[in-house]
This record gives structure tokens, C-alpha cells and sequence, in this order.
């Protein structure tokens, strides 16, 4: 008898247990979110102009209106007029010979406070020939991202689910806490490197955890219920950075958010099946027990006997160990890989791109921020059931034809209708959210049991994410919506291709 055949018969393929481990890996979603989209926050850039004086101590924009005109010079950003940001003319209020050549700015800058009080960005004055380094620290977040899920998934195989998560909170909190008082940028960028190692591990080993613990017929709605906890993180991220303005103060939020989830040290079960494919039966069993307990059902004795490893575990494999050149081993599995793979890689370029880039849309940043999330979960829902009644593939192709026809949409709008480029672009977010949600519970179902564990087919591509602040590098340096929207738009045009 199989754990599948237990589930079934006797303990229910949904009953109490099944529920308290899914809504604990539920809960888990949103200290994740909010730590893989803090950057929008944490490293905003606000407005800023050069200091013109190196011992001024004026608040920002202080200067009388006139001095600035004498000693800034004015660029014409996506048809608005503004202060430069880099440039100042080549002299002290004007008054020097050849005042009208610009120089890059000599004494630093002044930062609008006006909506963030202090960022990453302004305290390392992080702008103009130093913006690479605000993109090269979201590209090492990423990278400590890809790293977290190829090692996660390696030693949840090796030591089980439930230290795995475990081990993962403990990392994503003490990360987090030791960056919110850091002073040094380096040692910041190691931090982030960390939490986002660990923030992605949770994630996906708490899901899998959650989808083996329960039974088939639930695992959809479970799967994307876990998914659209993503959002839900999102949403308390915007609401906790509007209150606090500050970015070490956020930070901080952020990483006792974690805090709570320490007790899953004693809540959280170990996932039966990954004990019967260890050859852990006697675990499996007091495991199997403490779930029909709590389920209020009763199993006979003579049924723990028969447990058994699953039928995909058979004799001749339980010696062979997979690897990630097994996932391109036979035409059909290769073709799956290498589509799967330019799926995601193209839909998390555009996902995290546009997500980052919702807070620098016209408007409040934290209220595009926040309805960009609650609208991602509405749709959601609404993807959900589409997914239940036509299948994955048509909701996933539907809804990257739906983002690439928004962010089309957005390069056709004339650059002064910046309240149509907001709403359009909110809905091309939306729609890439919904699907990289279904995304999440549809590739595990397209690969072989003996490599649906692997973390490449069942986690994000590395390349997609360590993309995707470069991406968003090239849209700031073309200083226009229309160039970044025709970027997504190619970005969305090769997963649809995947399904042509």
C-alpha cells in the first residue's frame, strides 16, 4: 500500500492535518514577497539635483528657485521639464566665466524627501555614474536567489523538507536584521545575497512540502493558493513602506516578519513521502499516525505494515541519482526542459521588471505598488478557475498574450497620458503575475516523478532573474516608458512562443 493509497482510504486527501500544513506554508508567503520586492523600495531613487555648495545643510529642493536656475541646467525627461540630475554649470551660481558648460555634480547631491526619507540609493549615493551599483545589487539578490533554489533543493533531498525550511527562516531573519544596521554597502550586498538564498528556498520547499503532504485531487488549489500568498506579501510591503519611510526601518520590519515563523521548528510535519523515499519507513509511520490522530480517523494496524515507497520509486531507480543531465535524455524530455526553461526565463524577466518598475509610474508609488498586488490576486482567482476548466497552457498563454498586449499598449500612448501608461501598465503586471502563479503549479506536472524534484524544471531559471535588474538598467538609461514597454513586449513574445 502507498502513501497515496492511505491518504485516500483512511486519512482523507484534505482532512485537518493536510489543511494546518498547507495554511502554515501559506503563511510563509508573505515574509517571502515582501523580501524579493523590497528593492523597489529599499533602493528607491527620488528626485535629486547636485549640491551646489559642498557645506550646504539646506533641505532638499531648499535653494531658492532662482539659484538653482543659475546653476542647474534643465533636461526634458519623457516630455516634462525638470532639474538635471547629474549635470550643474561649470561655476558657482552662474557667475563664472563659462558658466554655461556643464560638469558632473562636484559636491554630491540633494534628494527629494517628499515621499522616501532616506533610501539605500541616497545614503550611498547610489545615482548618475554610480547607478550601476544599485542595479548590481539586485543583480546579486538574484543571484543569491538562483543559488537558494539549486541548494535548497539539493539538501531537502538529502536531510528532509522540514529542516530545509527551518534552516531557511533562520537564514532569511538573520540576514535581514544584520542588513537593517549594516553601514557598510559591500557587507549590504553579501546580506541580500543571503536573505535571497533563503527567501526562495522557503518558498519553493515549503511548497513542495505542502503539495506532497496533501492529496492530488487538492493540490491546484493548494498550489496556487501558496502562489498567490506572493502577492499578498506585496501588498503588506507597500503598506509597511509607506509607514516607514526609512529604509533600515523597513528592512528591519521585513526581517521580524520572519520572527514568527521560528516555531515551525515544532509545527511544521515532515513530508511522509520524502521518508518513504528515503527509506525512513518507521518515521513514516509515527508521521502517518500523528496525522490520522489529529484527523480524528483511525487506521489498523496491519495497513502501517504495508506501507510502501511510491510506484515511481521501483527497484532499479532506487540506487540511481538524477541530475540535471538526465533532463535532456530523450527528445521529448529535452523539448520539455529547454521550452519550460525560455518560458520562465522570459516571463521572470518581465515579472520582476515590472514589478520593481510599478513604484515609477506616475502617481503614489505605494498605492500602484499596493493595487498592482491586490489586482494581481483578483486576477488570480479568476486564472484559477480558467485554469480548473481549460487547462494550464491556454490560462499561461492567454495571460502573457494579455501582458504583452498592455505593455504594446504602453508604447502606443503618447508619453503625456501618464494616467493611461499607469492603468495599462498595472494590468500588463497584473496578467504577467497571474501567469508566472500558474507557472509555479503547472511545471512540476510536465516532467517525469524521478526529476520533478530537480530545482531547474521546478524552480525559476537562474538567467531570468539575474536578468532582470539589467533589464531594468537599460530601461532607466532610455529614459523612456515607450522603450521600456517595447522591452517587455519582446520579453513576452518569447514565452508565447513556447506555446506556438
Amino acid at each position: 500500500m502507498e502513501y497515496e493509497d492511505v491518504l485516500r482510504q483512511y486519512l482523507g486527501e484534505f482532512g485537518r492535518y493536510q489543511k494546518l500544513a498547507a495554511l502554515l506554508i501559506v503563511l510563509v508567503g508573505p515574509s517571502v514577497g515582501a523580501t524579493m520586492f523590497a528593492q523597489a523600495f529599499l533602493a528607491a531613487t527620488p528626485a535629486h539635483h547636485c549640491r551646489l555648495y559642498q557645506n550646504d545643510s539646506s533641505a532638499m529642493y531648499g535653494h531658492p528657485s532662482e539659484s538653482l536656475n543659475l546653476s542647474v541646467p534643465m533636461e526634458n525627461v519623457d516630455g516634462t521639464w525638470r532639474y538635471s540630475s547629474c549635470l550643474m554649470y561649470n561655476g558657482t551660481g552662474g557667475t563664472s566665466a563659462g558658466s554655461n558648460q556643464t560638469v558632473r555634480c562636484r559636491d554630491g547631491w540633494e534628494y527629494d524627501q517628499s515621499v522616501y526619507h532616506s533610501t539605500v540609493v541616497t545614503d550611498y549615493n547610489l545615482v548618475c555614474e554610480r547607478h550601476w551599483l544599485k542595479e548590481l545589487g539586485q543583480s546579486i539578490f538574484m543571484v543569491g536567489v538562483s543559488a537558494g533554489g539549486l541548494i535548497s533543493g539539493t539538501t531537502s533531498d538529502r536531510f528532509g523538507r522540514r529542516p530545509t525550511v527551518v534552516a531557511c527562516i533562520v537564514l532569511q531573519m538573520g540576514s535581514g536584521l544584520a542588513a537593517a544596521f549594516t553601514t557598510d554597502y559591500v557587507i549590504f550586498l553579501v546580506l541580500r545575497l543571503l536573505a535571497g538564498g533563503a527567501a526562495n528556498g522557503l518558498f519553493y520547499v515549503g511548497l513542495t512540502l505542502a503539495i506532497e503532504v496533501i492529496g492530488s485531487s487538492k493540490r491546484n488549489v493548494v498550489g496556487m493558493t501558496i502562489s498567490l500568498s506572493w502577492a499578498v506579501g506585496t501588498v503588506f510591503l507597500g503598506g509597511l513602506a509607506y509607514f516607514l519611510r526609512d529604509w533600515w526601518s523597513l528592512q528591519l520590519a521585513l526581517a521580524v516578519m520572519s520572527a514568527p515563523l521560528l516555531s515551525y521548528w515544532w509545527l511544521l510535519p515532515e513530508s511522509p513521502r520524502w521518508l518513504l523515499s528515503n527509506n525512513r519507513t518507521e518515521q513514516a509511520k509515527i508521521s502517518i499516525q500523528k496525522a490520522a490522530k489529529f484527523n480524528r480517523v483511525t487506521i489498523p494496524d496491519e495497513v502501517y505494515e504495508k506501507v510502501t515507497k511510491p510506484k515511481d520509486k521501483e527497484p532499479r531507480e532506487k540506487s540511481k541519482k538524477y541530475n540535471l543531465i538526465d533532463l535532456f535524455r530523450g527528445p521529448r524530455l529535452r523539448m520539455i526542459t529547454v521550452t519550460m526553461s525560455s518560458v520562465w526565463f522570459a516571463t521572470v524577466v518581465v515579472y520582476y521588471a515590472l514589478i520593481i518598475g510599478s513604484a515609477d509610474l506616475a502617481g503614489d508609488p505605494y498605492l500602484n505598488f499596493v493595487l498592482g498586488a491586490l489586482l494581481e490576486i483578483g486576477l488570480s482567482l479568476v486564472g484559477l478557475v480558467a485554469m480548473e476548466k481549460w487547462g494550464r497552457r491556454p490560462v499561461v498563454g492567454g495571460f502573457l498574450f494579455l501582458s504583452g498586449a498592455a505593455c504594446l499598449a504602453v508604447a502606443a500612448t503618447p508619453t503625456e497620458r501618464q494616467d493611461v501608461i499607469r492603468y495599462i501598465s498595472l494590468l500588463g503586471r497584473c496578467a504577467i503575475g497571474v501567469a508566472f502563479t500558474t507557472l509555479t503549479v503547472y511545471s512540476p506536472e510536465v516532467f517525469p516523478t524521478v526529476v520533478r524534484r530537480h530545482p531547474v524544471p521546478v524552480r525559476v531559471p537562474a538567467g531570468g532573474r539575474v536578468a532582470a535588474p539589467p533589464h531594468a538598467h537599460v530601461r532607466d538609461t532610455l529614459h523612456s516608458r515607450r522603450g521600456r514597454s517595447l522591452q517587455s513586449s519582446r520579453d513576452v513574445r518569447n514565452p508565447l512562443a513556447g506555446y506556438t
